[in-house]
């Protein structure tokens, strides 16, 4: 028989809000860019914590683990997830935006870009200092169970939003690095390089080239447009 049991969220003993907030260590791998990838939650990781939401008072101890897959269903919403600095509440609290969520075996992961403000400047100037030292999210939870001593497992939750703080509680998720966003240029927008008796031949069949190859017909890299005069390359105005 399973000694899990389903937590009444909605009890006497529940506080009065049922967004929780979790606080996790973080390790930052500087960079150049403002896309922040963290992982939000180690799973099977357990704290302790007393906030009258584990089917007890306020105040009286429990453990917590996250389980695989409690935030799946949001993997196609990483729009909706955005982070503040140490839980500021409103809009004037937003430093970055979520851009990708997914799930890993060994945890729920993101990727978050901070935002052209100057909050979202300074939060990531902050970040890349190491001096938010934790990742914290704000979840609603949907379906926990109490297994065996008592440890309520979190099944399923809707993450609302995650914020990068200076005190964590749980130790296992890490800023993994602040990057720039990829940028993808299509294959026929790259230089080529020509072979120098090929741009000859056009030449003298009169068939007009590419601005970049009139100035040096003879080398094979991507010269000036203009040429130079000592060498005698310059074109005719």
């Amino acid at each position: 028989m399973s000694t899990n049991i389903e937590l009444d969220t909605v009890g006497a003993e529940t506080p009065a809000t049922d967004l929780i907030k979790r606080t996790f260590d973080a390790e930052i791998t500087p960079g150049d860019g403002r896309t922040i990838d963290v992982r939000i939650i180690r799973y099977g990781e357990r704290a302790t914590v007393a906030d009258g939401h584990g089917g007890v008072a306020r105040g009286v101890p429990y453990q917590e683990e996250w389980m695989p897959g409690v935030f799946d269903h949001q993997l196609r919403a990483a729009n909706r997830v955005l982070a503040n600095v140490e839980h500021e509440p409103g809009i004037a609290g937003v430093v970055a935006r979520g851009s990708v969520l997914r799930s890993a075996p060994d945890g729920f992961y993101g990727s978050f870009v901070a935002l052209n403000t100057p909050a979202g400047d300074t939060a990531l100037e902050l970040v890349r200092e190491d001096c938010l030292g934790g990742v914290s999210l704000e979840a609603r939870p949907v379906r926990s169970v109490r297994a065996a001593g008592g440890i309520v497992q979190r099944v399923k939750a809707n993450l609302m939003q995650i914020a990068f703080c200076r005190t964590p509680a749980f130790a296992g998720a890490q800023v993994l690095a602040v990057r720039e966003q990829d940028i993808i240029l299509d294959e026929e927008q790259l230089p080529v390089t020509m072979d120098p008796e090929l741009i000859a031949r056009c030449r003298e069949l009169g068939i007009k080239l590419p601005q970049r190859y009139q100035g040096h017909p003879e080398e094979t890299d991507t010269p000036a447009d203009a040429g130079t005069s000592a060498s005698g390359t310059a074109q005719p105005e």
